[in-house]
């Protein structure tokens, strides 16, 4: 902590409120110590990220007043912002692909030599800023190159760059290994002791008990309680978040069944580029049965499912699913089996942002028997199971007409977690099936992930969340450069830090894969 107690940030009753109605924060106080680590927590739709938004000058609030060491301010724009010692790393980080690490620090702050660039100045504060801070990097590489954990050392060293003291970091570690998350940490911990400050928005409560000094409990826009670190605890705070205790988590049944449901036998693949993405990957997944891929992103994810869904030719290898050879399907045909898929980007893959709930329900389904009337759909029949599933599935929204744009993240990923369950498939593959949604999402996905699996049905899950592959899976497979380098049961004997070990760092010395 630093030596005094002044109030470097402080909010006074925040009101943010839009156009079209929707309250995002509704009289929120929240303060800040100078030379602390203040995590910012809450469900999604809680106002974290608007609040912080406000505070940044990348939205104008609606009513309440803003002091920075203890001086009221109103920033306009971010320009601002940054002008008085702020900064902020988005959950997206905002890099020019292109141009060198370098480029990227300096850009919009270059020093000048006479009307040229100084980048050898330039280079040298990044280095002296780098070295001081254990954020390693290699200042002449194009970004594009870059590992996602280095890229958000990137974002972090501009805005130390920029001369920020007060540092806003959105959910920094959604896509890191645990290593990757440590020497985060690590690096935090030195700018605090160095005098900083830092506004940590997660949602991983285990995170905020490891990293910070206090925290500020978000739900429904309205500030419920910040508390010193120390004096809390886990529970406590997955309560004052949701309003309630988390259910426990569905057990899972040991399956008898020894019939392999799904199988990628020495599948090769490569990018539109022709890079060479997936590399003689062979694995298989049993009744009742969920096998989870561990990786950095970027490893060679989304070619492979691109291969199994039909949006990519293998080079060569086969894929099987009930005993029939799937290779090269067509995705249309793939979307006849009854196969669930929650693609990745919900968005832009498993949704229709300007249709409604129940439009969005049916997709995949709208030429089935259950839904048509002779040549029609039957929009009584569909409307009816879309609100039947909007109770099931606890989805929060106005009705099955309400436009899946208007809903927020949790909730449109639960649309497909609905949709694609509801087809009562023998094969799930789930690729970030929780990314960016809240506990009590996170929870309820969860258990109709395991549901599923209890009831027989084979499951492919994909995350960069180690967490959730160790929570769920069965049998994990550990993913680097295109290659499942080992597979392991999951038992007592894995590790997150050895998974890690293997995902960061390919094959190990004495290592055996298991099939």
């Amino acid at each position: 902590m630093g030596a005094d107690n002044q109030n470097v940030i402080e909010m006074k009753d925040m009101y943010k409120i839009y156009p079209n109605g929707t309250v995002a924060n509704s009289g929120v106080n929240f303060c800040v110590k100078r030379g602390e680590i203040h995590a910012l927590v809450g469900e999604n739709g809680a106002g974290k990220t608007t609040l912080m938004k406000v505070l940044f000058g990348l939205e104008e609030k609606t009513k309440g007043a803003v002091y920075i060491s203890g001086k009221e301010v109103n920033f306009k724009s971010p320009r601002e912002a940054i002008a008085s010692g702020m900064g902020m790393v988005h959950q997206e980080f905002m890099l020019v692909p292109s141009y060198t690490v370098a480029q990227n620090i300096a850009l919009g702050n270059e020093k000048k030599k006479r009307i040229f660039c100084d980048r050898k100045a330039e280079k040298e504060q990044m280095e002296k800023i780098s070295k001081q801070f254990g954020l390693t990097a290699d200042f002449d590489e194009p970004v594009y190159r870059l590992s996602v954990g280095a890229k958000q050392r990137i974002e972090i060293l501009k805005v130390l760059y920029n001369n920020a003291k007060i540092i806003i970091l959105d959910e920094p570690t959604a896509v890191l290994t645990p290593q990757e998350t440590e020497e985060l940490f690590c690096s935090l911990r030195l700018m605090v002791k160095d005098g900083y400050t830092i506004v940590l928005i997660t949602h991983k409560i285990k995170e905020v008990m490891d990293i910070s000094d206090s925290v500020t409990v978000l739900r429904n826009g309205q500030t419920i309680q910040t508390l010193k670190t120390s004096e809390t605890t886990p529970d406590e705070i997955t309560s004052l978040m949701i309003g309630r205790q988390l259910k426990p988590k569905r057990e899972r049944i040991k399956s008898q069944s020894e019939k392999t449901v799904f199988q990628v036998d020495h599948l090769n693949v490569m990018d539109r580029r022709g890079a060479l993405k997936v590399k003689d990957m062979s694995f298989s997944i049993k009744q009742g049965e969920i096998f989870g891929i561990a990786g950095v992103e970027g490893n060679g994810q989304s070619e492979l499912i691109d291969a199994i869904i039909g949006f990519l030719k293998p080079a060569s290898g086969r894929v099987f699913y009930d005993g029939k050879d799937i290779t090269g399907i067509s995705t249309s045909e793939f979307r006849k089996e009854p196969i669930g898929y929650i693609p990745d980007d919900r968005n832009l893959r498993g949704s229709s942002l300007s249709q409604s709930v129940a439009e969005n329900f049916i997709i995949c389904s709208h030429s089935g028997k259950e839904f048509n009337k002779g040549p029609y759909l039957d929009w009584k029949e569909v409307r009816k199971k879309s609100r039947d599933l909007i109770e099931e599935y606890e989805i929060k929204t106005d009705s099955e007409r309400a436009l899946v744009g208007s809903m927020s993240g949790g909730n449109v990923q639960k649309v497909i977690v609905a949709r694609e369950i509801s087809k009562k498939p023998d094969l799930l593959i789930a690729c970030q099936p929780t990314r960016g949604v809240d506990i009590s999402s996170i929870e309820y996905i969860h258990n109709k992930i395991i549901e599923q699996r209890n009831k027989g049905a084979a499951v492919l899950l994909i995350s960069a969340e180690l967490t959730e592959i160790m929570g769920l899976s069965d049998k994990i497979g550990m993913l680097y450069n295109g290659e499942l380098v080992a597979i392991r049961e999951n038992d007592d004997t894995v590790t997150e830090k050895e998974i890690g070990k293997y995902i960061l760092n390919g094959r190990q010395d004495q290592d055996v894969t298991e099939e």
